[in-house]
């Protein structure tokens, strides 16, 4: 019974990581290496690029609207951005305090 409780809490581990923990560490660093205030201008200069692979349909209008919101900011600029990899970035994420994971470096 014990081999089985250890499961469950290894898969909550990995669902966690996998659901929480990734897409956040994954942006910060792709923030950082590639600055969100770029965006808008790196957008414009591309537009008509990005235009033609609308009328292809390689992008869809979905992802147009990513791009180019209505509202004209994009999501990652108006979100809180930092621009820096926490060194824990558990500490970013709200874990259940039953739930503990071992950084390795």
């Amino acid at each position: 019974m014990a081999h089985l409780l250890e499961e469950k809490e290894n898969y909550v581990r990995l669902a966690l990581l996998l659901e929480e923990v990734s897409p956040r560490a994954v942006r910060t660093y792709f923030d950082r290496e590639f600055p969100p205030t770029h965006l808008p201008s790196t957008l414009n200069t591309n537009y008509n690029t990005l235009l033609n692979l609308k009328s292809k349909r390689v992008l869809n209008q979905a992802q147009w609207n990513l791009l180019f919101p209505s509202n004209g900011v994009p999501d990652s600029i108006s979100s809180d951005v930092t621009g820096e990899l926490n060194s824990n970035i558990f500490d970013v994420i709200d874990v259940p305090e039953f739930i503990t994971f071992d950084v390795i470096d």
